[in-house]
């Protein structure tokens, strides 16, 4: 058993976590709760019930925990939802933005915890913004003690009683808030561990009655599984749940015996649960029809106050004596019990209720576990690494020749078992964009009030799944471009109406899956990007030496990733200072990306971050130019052609072009761009892959193409740096390196040649 100190050190950590999950979920329902025109509609009734319970659950944890600051400020605000989704105070600006900044103050509570274990040393900034929640609750409040300052420090007793007044005033409309899947799924799979420590804590128990740590972890558990159920709107185990803790408290306080008799009670309330569980799992309500007779079975094990220290002692149980290993069958498998003599009718409703629940299985199926990402990684190389030596083996060069009938078929099904384990394990990492735009929501918010602008935020593609580590690395990224679309990019609303547009201005966050790649988009409806005044600001700066009118429209936007380069004519405290795009490209490098721009003066700007996956295995095409072997990812390929020199044109600047069915396509000769020497030089009679993206495409000038492979992309060393044209590598057969073409900047790099 883990000791004390480590089991509080998890369920601290645990807290910070489900806190901030729940922080982000708040920030964009108080951004819609803001818009919603009437106060008293349905929906915002539901977005406001949906806030109210993250913050409540957040403060029945802290206390729990006992981070009172946590509760202090929770809890406020807590009273501030209450009269907001009573219609007693208005869902205006003000008190979003208050609730907005409460967010932000508990979040740095919350890293306060994790650093130092305590969530003091921000007593003045909870007491800030307590002292404006107050304010917002003050008309309607006159006379009620609501200050947080004047709490008492919670400890887990008091907030049982107090978690049980509070979750009784919940109207019923709360019961029937609408989870979403994940959500559901989410309370399912915690019950099922909660209950688990439960039971296991009280088998525990039977064997040293006077174990303090394994009461404590077991009411831990409940505690959490309480608080779940009653965030998740079921009624009926919230209850049965907190009468089994007012149970369990005296258990932890020494007035109720650890008896065989009260520790049976307390596993078949457990088993109870687990039914409810199991029932939810399948799509039912969960109801608990017998509850008030469990609550007296619970009612008749507890001490009363009136009673001295000898009627505490528990009475004799009518029922027989369960010993442990009855107790565990009679939990898992149905048992005819004996009845006891001259049962009362209360004793027979609980006979029944034994029967019936026994008799029915606990099949609530775990859909997940909780992984270790150090792990994961390390299982995605290993299958990297095992498809790299399946190629070994099955493209042995020592095989050349030969015709192994019962070999090719062992081959064919190795083949087959590694691409689906492959499949599978690079799913595991993969989690949606979601959780990343969401938090866009709440920027955007801020910084459409702090520039005196109007923006729509709209949200494309969020069920595009990504690498974890890639979606924690694109985080800031997205915040240095979402604050350059408003700040810069979008107009002020006069300046839209002068220029016939809507006075709202648009910014769109899209992800999507292109080639191989994520492609992350933000695009707006603003002014677009001066390329005169770029170029004029590198002249300054020294970044080029004459007019810079040969430059292609790419290569000028590439300047605004300069560090320290900034067009804007003053700088606010939002961006202007030539930081964020350094930054931007800087930290896209790292993960081996790239970014596009594209933009029209007066019609905004589109920026689009391609980010490969941290461990993509691609179907490829192995073709060779002189000794050297390159991968080209198949998706990526249209064709491949023999050049008749009919076909072949040359501008006045020596751009070669190869006519592709009335389509005149750049040939890269793949030879000069890496100093190798090929074959053939001769583009006449040569062999070229056509090969595409976005709509545009290019010529790749090869000696000939080897055959189709699968590649596991590895990233190239910082050793040799970004090169052009090169987007990975990856180990042949014969265990020689493939170097993988980035065929996107290729078919970019051609085409503004021809542009040029």
């Amino acid at each position: 058993m883990s000791t004390m100190s480590s089991i509080i050190d998890e369920n601290i950590l645990s807290f910070i976590t489900e806190s901030r999950e729940m922080i982000d979920e708040v920030e964009p329902h108080l951004i819609e709760m803001s818009k919603m025109s009437s106060p008293g509609s349905s929906a915002d009734m539901e977005t406001t019930n949906l806030i109210f319970r993250l913050f409540h659950s957040i403060k029945g944890t802290a206390g729990f925990l006992q981070f009172n600051e946590v509760v202090k400020v929770t809890h406020e605000a807590e009273t501030l939802l209450d009269l907001i989704r009573n219609g007693q105070v208005e869902t205006d600006q003000r008190n979003t933005d208050v609730l907005c900044r409460t967010c932000d103050i508990v979040n740095s509570l919350l890293n306060q915890i994790e650093s130092t274990g305590s969530d003091k040393g921000f007593e003045s900034e909870a007491q800030a913004i307590i002292s404006e929640l107050s304010e917002c609750i003050h008309p309607t409040t006159a006379g009620r003690e609501n200050a947080a300052s004047e709490l008492p420090p919670l400890n887990a007793k008091d907030l049982s009683a107090e978690n049980a007044l509070e979750a009784a005033a919940i109207p019923d409309a709360m019961d029937q808030l609408l989870l979403t899947p994940e959500m559901l799924q989410r309370f399912i799979e915690e019950a099922v561990e909660q209950l688990e420590v439960v039971e296991e804590s009280m088998l525990k128990l039977q064997e040293d009655p006077n174990n303090m740590e394994t009461i404590q972890e077991a009411y831990r558990s409940l505690h959490s599984f309480k608080g779940n159920c009653g965030f998740s709107g079921y009624a009926d185990l919230e209850k049965l749940a907190h009468k089994t803790e007012t149970a369990m408290d005296a258990l932890k306080a020494g007035t109720l015996a650890a008896d065989p008799s009260t520790i049976q009670t307390m596993l078949y309330m457990v088993d109870i649960f687990n039914q409810a569980i199991a029932d939810i799992s399948k799509g039912g309500p969960g109801s608990i029809p017998n509850r008030s007779v469990l609550i007296d079975l619970l009612d008749d094990i507890l001490p009363t106050a009136e009673t001295d220290a000898e009627s505490q002692a528990p009475a004799p149980d009518p029922r027989p004596e369960i010993q442990q290993p009855e107790a565990l069958f009679l939990l898992r498998e149905k048992q005819d019990l004996p009845k006891p003599v001259e049962p009362t009718d209360k004793d027979r409703g609980r006979d029944e209720l034994m029967d019936t629940s026994s008799s029915k299985s606990r099949s609530i199926a775990r859909q997940d576990i909780r992984v270790n990402l150090a792990k994961l990684d390390q299982l995605i190389n290993l299958v990297g690494e095992l498809v790299i030596a399946e190629a070994m083996v099955t493209r042995n060069p020592d095989l050349k020749g030969y015709e192994f009938e019962n070999f090719e078929r062992s081959s064919a099904h190795l083949n087959k078992i590694v691409r689906d384990l492959q499949d599978i394990t690079l799913s595991v990492r993969m989690i949606p964009v979601s959780g990343v735009f969401r938090k866009m929501i709440r920027l955007v918010h801020d910084l459409s009030a702090r520039a005196q602008k109007k923006v729509n935020l709209e949200l494309l593609g969020e069920e595009t799944e990504i690498d974890k580590t890639v979606s924690e690395l694109i985080a800031d990224p997205l915040v240095h471009l979402v604050r350059n679309a408003i700040d810069h990019g979008l107009e002020s609303p006069k300046e839209r109406l002068a220029q016939g547009k809507s006075e709202t201005g648009a910014v769109v966050l899209e992800a999507k899956h292109e080639g191989g790649e994520i492609w992350i988009t933000i695009k707006d409806d603003g002014r677009g990007l001066d390329r005169k005044k770029i170029i004029n600001k590198a002249i300054e700066k020294g970044l080029i030496k004459d007019d810079g009118s040969h430059l292609t429209d790419s290569q000028v936007y590439d300047f605004i990733f300069h560090p320290g380069f900034s067009t804007a004519e003053k700088v606010t405290d939002v961006s202007g200072r030539g930081v964020g795009m350094d930054v931007v490209k800087k930290n896209i490098e790292k993960i081996k990306g790239h970014i596009d721009i594209r933009s029209q003066t007066g019609f905004g700007t589109v920026v689009a971050l391609r980010i490969p996956l941290t461990l993509a295995i691609i179907d490829g095409m192995l073709v060779r130019v002189g000794k050297a072997r390159y991968t080209v990812p198949l998706l990526s390929i249209r064709e491949s052609i023999q050049v008749e020199k009919d076909k072949i044109t040359i501008t006045m600047d020596g751009q070669e072009l190869v006519k592709v069915r009335n389509e005149l396509v750049p040939v890269v000769r793949l030879h000069e761009m890496h100093r190798i020497e090929p074959d053939r030089k001769e583009l006449e009679g040569g062999l070229v892959v056509i090969v595409e993206h976005r709509g545009e495409a290019a010529a790749l000038l090869i000696d000939e193409i080897i055959g189709e492979q699968q590649a596991v992309i590895k990233g190239l060393s910082n050793y040799v740096g970004n090169v052009k044209g090169l987007s990975g590598c990856t180990i042949l057969g014969d265990g020689e390196i493939s170097l993988i073409l980035d065929i996107g900047g290729l078919v970019a790099r051609a085409q503004d040649a021809v542009a040029a």
